[in-house]
């Protein structure tokens, strides 16, 4: 009878289930940030743990050839943190978006905790099962809220329509692949199709349509052999081209108020800004503070600011340069071509499709935690299905040496700090305690902008702008924040100060209207 798995295997094998299954589902309705930061973490938590698990398994399986782009992808991150202009905010991300050093790092750590954990094609089974249920039921959401015209823009729960018609593009080609294999669940399988299609259709996502068109055009394609197969790739991405054209011609083009065309000019303009620093770019989630300068054009409302370029590639590039750009593309290449040669094998042509499908709703949006981790723990669960068809022996057992463990525990402690104290201290910040959200969280610009303006209204003007000052040194890609800050500078009779403020507010925004208001009034500034 063989010996019983230690716990930590058994928990391994439904840790990336139960983070496949949060990433389209979990959300805290106390916070005030309820959508993106719990899956933040999750993400965090999920990578975190999982590497401390894999460390405890006495025969987990090798990352093989993914192994050293991997590496390189984490060199790349490193190397932008640390010549970050603003690192504050490259470690801590901004406040809502947190694409921040962590949580790049987890990108990649999610995508090698499948293949050190998973050790059958159950276990993958159970991580897509997990996806698109937690999706379906996000969709059904999506329709409900659609249905009593709430929100503007259904987003079921997930925090944004965007990231749940990213959600559905990765779902519906699993889904579709799973109910055409037959069973016992055919007939669910095909429902949950019927509700992501309800979903997408609720999120009105010109990017998702085209996501799930190729998704499922890559269905077809990785199903075929040879020469064939070739053929039908080339085909199916012309037939995604000519959707994105008639997109482009017809009114769909100005869907949600927001143009195609305003990406195209935002696309120039990133270009400028990879050029001023090409290698290691601008730092993680710095876009918003640097964009500003090299905008040529108000390409959007007087009172939208851009904090993102709207096309996963340029974003990387001008937050991680083309270092970064170069270390992340090997990755999903390395990926690629193994799930091309193995295909045929278990889960590896839905998979693929999948994050085919995630590919091209990102070229025309951005890296966002809760579709972003799901990508990459797709594409880990991928990979891992390539190496199991690659290498049938399992690995032998071996001794667990003791500084595993203590890399394990030190794994954890990392997850609570990243993951636990930012959830911590949002929850504060949502209860009007400010003042303990800085503590456990200090480089959260947000939350010390947020103890400024209670202190001012509590009549401590001079803490309340020292607050506002370190806020704007943290970095922030509201120009908001610097004309408030000015226009207490002005009360208090500091004119230059005030001026120096407003001008920083046309640094992140040249066009942001109340400051060019500011500048051009009668108000006692200094020439």
């Amino acid at each position: 009878m063989p010996a019983e798995r230690p716990f930590s295997d058994r928990l391994g094998r439904w840790l990336p289930v139960v983070v496949a299954f949060g990433l389209p589902a979990f959300f805290l309705p106390n916070l005030i940030d309820e959508f993106i930061l719990p899956r933040a973490s999750l993400v965090i938590a999920g990578a975190c743990i999982g590497a401390g698990l894999a460390l405890l398994s006495p025969d987990r399986r090798s990352l093989g050839r993914l192994r050293w782009p991997l590496v390189a992808a984490v060199a790349a991150a490193v190397l932008a943190f640390a010549f970050s202009v603003s690192p504050a905010t490259s470690f801590a991300g901004s406040y809502l978006r947190y694409e921040s050093l962590p949580i790049r790092l987890a990108y990649l750590g999610l995508a090698a905790v499948p293949v050190w954990l998973m050790r059958d094609d159950r276990s993958r089974d159970r991580v897509v099962a997990a996806f698109v249920l937690g999706t379906s039921i996000a969709s059904l959401e999506a329709l409900q809220q659609l249905v009593t015209s709430a929100p503007f823009r259904p987003d079921g729960n997930v925090g944004n329509a965007g990231i749940l018609a990213a959600l559905i593009t990765m779902a519906v080609p699993l889904a579709i692949s799973r109910a055409l294999r037959g069973g016992l669940f055919t007939v669910a399988w095909w429902l949950g199709v019927v509700a992501l299609v309800t979903g997408l259709y609720a999120s009105t996502s010109r990017a998702g349509g085209l996501g799930v068109l190729a998704g499922c055009l890559a269905l077809v394609v990785l199903r075929l052999k040879g020469r064939t197969a070739m053929f039908a790739a080339a085909g199916a991405a012309g037939l995604v081209a000519l959707a994105l054209l008639a997109i482009v011609l017809s009114p769909l083009r100005e869907l949600n108020g927001d143009p195609g065309p305003a990406r195209i000019h935002l696309w120039s303009d990133a270009l400028g800004m990879l050029v001023a620093r090409p290698l290691t770019g601008w730092g993680e989630d710095s876009t918003g503070i640097a964009l500003g300068k090299f905008l040529t054009g108000q390409w959007a409302g007087p009172y939208v600011t851009f904090d993102r370029i709207h096309n996963g590639v340029l974003d990387i590039a001008v937050t991680q340069g083309v270092l970064g750009v170069v270390a992340l593309g090997v990755v999903i290449g390395v990926v690629a071509h193994g799930a091309w040669r193995h295909r045929h094998s278990d889960s590896v042509g839905p998979l693929a499709a999948a994050c085919i499908a995630y590919t091209v709703w990102v070229f025309f949006n951005f890296d966002w935690a809760p579709a972003t981790g799901a990508f990459w723990l797709l594409l880990g669960t991928c990979w891992s299905a390539v190496r199991a068809a690659e290498t049938d022996n399992p690995p032998a057992p071996t001794t667990v040496p003791a500084w595993r463990t203590l890399g394990a525990v030190g794994l954890a402690v990392v997850a609570t700090a990243l993951a636990a104290m930012p959830i911590l201290a949002e929850a504060w910040y949502a209860d009007g305690r400010a003042d303990l959200a800085v503590r456990v969280d200090p480089f959260q610009s947000q939350y010390h902008r947020a103890l400024g303006e209670t202190l001012i209204a509590q009549g401590d003007q001079t803490g309340g702008v020292q607050e506002l000052r370190l806020a704007g040194r943290l970095g922030t890609s509201d120009p908001g924040l610097f004309v408030e800050l000015g226009d207490e500078e002005l009360e208090q009779g500091d004119a230059a100060a005030a001026r120096a403020d407003y001008e920083m507010a046309l640094a992140i925004d040249p066009f942001w209207q109340p400051a060019l208001q500011r500048l051009a009034s009668s108000l006692p500034l200094p020439t």
